[in-house]
């Protein structure tokens, strides 16, 4: 018998021309909605664009740019879009870490509690913007309840008008959506983790820190980036939650750049500044999400 030729992997003329026509429709779709918008934002903020956006006005190249950083009402809200980005991150991927090693653990109700997980993230933000608002109201709201059952306070406070405290309630808000989402991915990423691996860990001797360090925290690397990258870019454009509490308020306690954005382009209908703002804020996520690939992922080495 005459051995079968090993394929080289490469694809014929007519592959390459099938894929093509499988991947056209999805590529017409993604320059239609991604790279259409991007470009005329782009175009916006290179001009003087009048108040009903039918022309794009004069040309006046980095101007718009210009008066944006030179803004110090740009750089308050950059720097509450931090603070945000930092609370959001910092705290959806380890309270989704924590729920998904609870999660990946053995007990009764397990099934019904990982189900439980999904409810936040299926609920769309404008919805949880919505219910944190009534929780957090001053007259009403259950935060106030739970706050004098714990006597922890001795009075209702309306937490959503207070500038110390506004932009934290909306943190925890996003946060809890942001959670629930960050634990199913990473929960999918412990259920491919082998027992043997920490089983013959635990045989040798390692506690439950060093099994965690060495086998889980590795193995859940790849998942790990996705959701902190994830959670990057949903810090830098969050806007309905933040709208649905406090639209910004009070004062600018929570206007984050998004809703500097929204207030540009349809309170004062400044087109061009909003859209220099648009493309700087995307810059920032983009950049964001770029710089945490590089720093959490390391790709392996292959064997010559």
């Amino acid at each position: 018998m005459s051995a079968s030729p090993i394929s080289s992997g490469a694809l014929s003329r007519d592959d390459r021309r099938f894929g093509f026509r499988l991947t056209a429709p999805a590529g017409l779709i993604l320059a239609v909605l991604l790279l259409v918008p991007t470009t005329l934002t782009i175009l916006y903020s290179l001009h003087d664009v009048p108040a009903n956006g039918r022309s794009l006005g004069p040309f006046v190249g980095l101007e718009n740019y210009t008066i944006v950083l030179g803004s110090s009402v740009f750089w308050r809200s950059a720097k509450v879009t931090i603070i945000f980005s930092i609370g959001f991150v910092v705290f959806s991927t380890l309270i989704g870490l924590a729920m998904a090693l609870l999660l990946n653990q053995r007990f009764i109700g397990r099934g019904l509690a990982r189900a439980l997980l999904i409810i936040p993230w299926a609920t769309p933000w404008l919805m949880i913007g919505i219910l944190w608002k009534w929780f957090a109201d001053g007259s009403v709201g259950g935060l106030n309840a739970v706050l004098l059952m714990l006597g922890a306070t001795s009075d209702y406070h309306d937490f959503l008008s207070d500038p110390n405290s506004a932009l934290a309630i909306t943190i925890a808000a996003a946060v809890w959506r942001q959670a629930s989402f960050a634990g199913i991915l990473l929960l999918a990423g412990l259920q491919t983790l082998p027992d043997d691996l920490n089983e013959a860990a635990s045989l040798d001797g390692a506690n439950l820190w060093q099994r965690f360090r060495n086998i889980t925290l590795p193995w859940l690397r790849p998942a790990l980036v996705t959701v902190t990258v994830l959670n990057i870019i949903y810090a830098f454009l969050q806007f309905d939650v933040i709208f649905a509490m406090t639209q910004g308020g009070p004062g600018d306690a929570t206007q984050v750049l998004s809703i500097l954005i929204y207030r540009q382009l349809f309170g004062v209908t400044q087109i061009g500044l909003g859209s220099a703002l648009a493309v700087i804020l995307g810059f920032i996520a983009l950049a964001g999400g770029l710089i945490t690939v590089k720093l959490l992922y390391r790709t392996e080495r292959q064997p010559a």
